[in-house]
């Protein structure tokens, strides 16, 4: 048997839901299990999409960080953004991604707050791709609990 960490996610959360919580002798007790069902199904749904997810928003910020250079006014905060940028991987471990994903979104903050001073067109397309992307950022994380 090869390991799939769905098929054991999968089991676990059938079995919780419907071999332990109906037997449980209280609901607050019944609750708790379908509650760790329903937060196995999340930990199962991140574990397929993590890598993914990690992938896609750094490539999503390596982008935003070359469309920033072009008029971005700190000299301290571009040199930053162009080293951050060049910033690669050193595996597709999910702790590895995870890291360069947290360096680069201290930097993304900053870059944010330097964009909302500037004047401009430019700038303000900057702004609207950065809320864009944290937005997708966003919806990359969300989860669907309670879908069973």
């Amino acid at each position: 048997m090869k390991p799939d960490v769905s098929v054991y996610f999968g089991e676990l959360v059938r079995s919780l839901r419907e071999d332990l919580a109906p037997k449980l002798p209280t609901a607050f007790e019944q609750g708790a299990a379908l509650r760790l069902a329903m937060l196995s199904q999340a930990a199962s749904e991140e574990f397929d999409r993590a890598a993914a997810r990690r992938f896609e928003e750094n490539e999503a910020m390596r982008r935003l960080f070359e469309s920033a250079s072009s008029f971005v006014k700190s000299p301290d905060l571009l040199i930053r953004l162009q080293n951050v940028g060049s910033v690669r991987e050193e595996s597709i471990h999910v702790s590895e991604l995870e890291r360069v994903n947290q360096m680069m979104r201290v930097l993304l903050i900053e870059l944010h707050a330097h964009v909302e001073l500037l004047v401009g067109d430019d700038a303000r397309d900057l702004e609207r791709e950065i809320w864009s992307e944290l937005s997708a950022s966003t919806e990359r994380r969300a989860v669907s609990i309670g879908r069973f």
